[in-house]
């Protein structure tokens, strides 16, 4: 005996209407996992972002920080600024270790740059006068100016670094001594001092 056809229909229509439930369940499976995949995303997103923001914040502490300290340096020791700064740019100007020129002032002169020896240097790198005034046609009326007496001593050092092909040691024992080498001990000074220590030399 042959089901009515009603029954036959209402069957179809159940498996069809299974079959969309079906279908519309796999679309929300995938589209929950899409969801997931999304939120994850999303989630490592927040994470970078804060990284990111958490880094930001530190720099600006430090820099802040940095500022404030160099401000309080500069109203402490406004001489000693001044020095820093311009050894900074003149040695990258004639090509020195900024920490080599100051090791080189501290030994000269402890960063007095009035001073004066006995036989006429003068200044922060204690520029030999007599020696150097044609030869660099020195201004006297100049050489206790920070810039231009550090301009003066690493022009003379300049000068003996080439020609001791870039041996630092006895460019530094001419820069103190001349060619009347005296056997002193200006260049171990220099390499002891805890600003050489500093310095990237080879």
């Amino acid at each position: 005996m042959n089901p009515p056809k009603n029954f036959r229909g209402i069957v179809l229509f159940f498996m069809g209407l299974s079959g969309l439930f079906l279908a519309c369940a796999i679309v929300l499976s995938a589209r929950q996992t899409e969801s997931r995949r999304t939120i994850a995303s999303l989630q490592k997103t927040v994470l970078s972002l804060n990284e990111a923001l958490n880094t930001h914040q530190a720099a600006i502490a430090r820099t802040d920080f940095y500022r404030f300290q160099e401000n309080v340096y500069r109203l402490h020791a406004p001489d000693f600024t001044r020095i820093a700064g311009s050894v900074f740019s003149l040695s990258r100007k004639h090509g020195f270790n900024p920490y080599l020129v100051m090791a080189i002032i501290f030994v000269e002169s402890r960063f007095d740059r009035r001073a004066v020896s006995g036989k006429g240097a003068c200044g922060l790198m204690q520029v030999n006068v007599p020696v150097w005034k044609d030869a660099l046609n020195i201004d006297r009326r100049k050489i206790f100016q920070i810039d231009y007496n550090i301009e003066l001593g690493l022009t003379i050092l300049k000068g003996y670094l080439m020609e001791t092909r870039g041996d630092i040691i006895r460019a530094l024992i001419l820069y103190n001594n001349g060619y009347n080498y005296t056997g002193n001990d200006f260049h171990e000074k220099v390499l002891a001092s805890r600003f050489y220590r500093h310095a990237d030399i080879g």
